[in-house]
């Protein structure tokens, strides 16, 4: 994994929180762990559009992670995907419809922009939700063909 700080942005809820101390007093959330997926575990695979307000058009996945709203989440973006896991520290909160929000610097630095497809895999044992934009999905299946295009066999 990289050293990518995660994203420190308010809330966008109607409560009032505290504002943070000078950056100084500030303290960078840790990385959270990407699951092992060749590990037992119950995931959930889906695709689904992003909207223009960053809103990933899939219930079926935050339903199944039994996310509800005002969870807090904390959104990471490793290199051009997006790691998401409900915790008690997290930044962001889940919404009161059920669906899961990007937040636009996470966007812009995937390059994901509005009406694209995403790729979900949510780790249901971890209470993780990974998404990879098209193009990461594009490359991960190029590197795919050319071993099946080369022989190798699948482990």
């Amino acid at each position: 994994m990289t050293g990518i700080p995660p994203l420190t942005l308010p809330p966008r809820t109607g409560v009032h929180e505290p504002a943070p101390g000078p950056a100084a007093t500030l303290v960078p959330l840790p990385m959270p762990a990407l699951p092992d997926l060749a590990a037992d575990g119950q995931r959930r695979f889906s695709t689904a559009l992003l909207d223009a307000s960053g809103r990933i058009q899939d219930r079926s996945v935050v339903t199944a992670l039994g996310w509800k709203p005002g969870d807090r989440l904390l959104i990471t973006q490793i290199r051009s995907s997006v790691v998401i896991c409900r915790r008690g520290d997290g930044i962001f909160r889940m919404t009161t419809k059920p669906y899961v929000v990007l937040p636009a610097p996470v966007r812009h630095g995937c390059r994901v922009p509005a009406g694209s497809r995403v790729l979900l895999v949510a780790d249901l044992a971890c209470d993780v939700l990974v998404v990879h934009p098209e193009h990461v999905v594009h490359a991960m299946l190029r590197d795919f063909h050319t071993s099946l295009a080369a022989g190798e066999t699948d482990q």
